[in-house]
């Protein structure tokens, strides 16, 4: 495998003075925006510890805190309950520090100036904010992709043209838990190599010569298309805490909606 393919890393304060790095992620030029010192590594300490203290149910397969739509595809009602009945458990954990959310969102409005962003509302039900994942010791993600408009066509978000992801490392693993990214869009024929449970065969990504392994640090934020193939390989070492986002919208469109 070649791991050539480019990402675009900057500082926190440089958001905003460089344009049209968005568009880069977007068309896959480029594999992922970092944006490096994005929340106080203090921050990031106190939060894991809280994360850590949680009980979480032992028949759960990735432990986390919030909704994900994609484990309610197929139960849109229930998808919205569990969201309103979680937003508080979600902003305890970063009670007395700045939300990290809300910074993600500050930080898409300087990507996106002439959009408004917001967080995304159907039928004036509004979806969830955030998804903390915890992946431990021997965790990791197959190979997969994530597409709205493909997974998720009974809900509002499907009909957004461009969708992006934002992840927070607010813990990163000492040894392994690196994302690889492979400069391979997913394809409607690409069902064939798809998982029972999750994810595809890495014979998906045979015809693939391009790839890119990263590690951001505690405090980063990176931005990525996932459309195209990606996994997290096993974590070896310590803990891997994340804070996920989704993000989409339209060329032309006024918005730029989030959820999880």
């Amino acid at each position: 495998m070649n791991f050539k393919w480019n990402q675009i890393e900057i500082d926190y304060k440089e958001i905003g003075q460089n344009e049209n790095i968005i568009e880069k992620i977007i068309t896959g030029e480029s594999s992922a925006l970092i944006i490096r010192n994005f929340y106080n590594n203090d921050s990031c300490k106190i939060i894991s510890k809280r994360i850590e203290a949680k009980t979480f149910e032992d028949n759960e397969k990735m432990k986390k805190i919030g909704v994900s739509l994609t484990s309610y595809i197929s139960n849109k009602a229930e998808y919205f309950v569990q969201a309103d009945a979680l937003r508080k458990t979600v902003r305890q954990v970063f009670s007395g520090l700045e939300d990290p959310r809300k910074k993600i969102h500050k930080t898409l409005q300087l990507l996106f100036p002439e959009k408004q962003v917001t967080i995304a509302v159907e039928n004036g039900k509004k979806y969830a904010c955030g998804v903390i994942r915890l992946h431990e010791l021997g965790d990791f993600a197959p190979i997969h992709r994530d597409n709205a408009s493909y997974e998720a066509k009974g809900f509002d978000i499907s009909k957004f043209s461009i969708q992006l992801s934002t992840v927070l490392y607010i813990q990163q693993s000492q040894k392994g838990g690196e994302l690889v990214l492979h400069k391979k869009s997913w394809k409607k024929s690409d069902e064939k190599f798809r998982n029972i449970d999750f994810g595809y065969s890495r014979d998906v990504i045979l015809d693939c010569n391009e790839s890119v392994k990263i590690k951001p640090n505690q405090g980063d934020l990176i931005i990525i298309n996932p459309i195209y193939y990606h996994e997290i390989l096993p974590v070896k070492a310590n803990k891997r805490i994340t804070l996920g986002l989704f993000l989409a919208f339209s060329k032309h469109g006024e918005k730029v909606v989030t959820w999880s």
